[in-house]
């Protein structure tokens, strides 16, 4: 089972400056079959989806955000949404900073293995808060 997280790397790497605000965030999608941990260092090819509308790497995403929330700081972005593409089986997506050779920052668990045929796909960021955030450092 894949669970959401920071990637440890990420993390330190925060610590060095490495990442900023306006670096290429992407987000790529992944079967069953990747090994998505919080150790994931960089994003890779193996055990990504691929079909009609889905480009290998993923998405550009957009609206980078950090919230405080109390004691916690919160990173979200807007929803990934890829237009027309025949996805199968995603179970989750890894960003990654494509300014930063690749390097990874986290891991999103989708609900459910999630497919789509011709049609929109969607990832949906919660809130950015403590409770409900996906990217959260407290």
């Amino acid at each position: 089972m894949i669970s959401p997280c920071f990637c440890v790397g990420y993390k330190a790497d925060i610590m060095r400056g490495v990442h900023h605000e306006d670096d290429r965030y992407m987000m790529a999608l992944y079967t069953e079959s990747a090994d998505l941990t919080c150790y994931v260092q960089s994003y890779s090819p193996k055990g990504e989806v691929a079909g009609p509308g889905y480009k290998a790497g993923g998405i550009l995403l957009k609206g980078f955000e950090v919230v405080e929330d109390g004691e916690a700081a919160v990173l979200t972005f807007d929803d990934a949404k890829w237009d027309r593409a025949t996805i199968k089986d995603a179970v989750a997506g890894l960003v990654y900073n494509a300014s930063k050779n690749n390097r990874a920052v986290g891991v999103v668990a989708l609900a459910q293995k999630t497919s789509s045929t011709n049609g929109p796909f969607e990832v949906y960021f919660p809130e950015a808060t403590a409770a409900d955030g996906v990217f959260v450092i407290d």
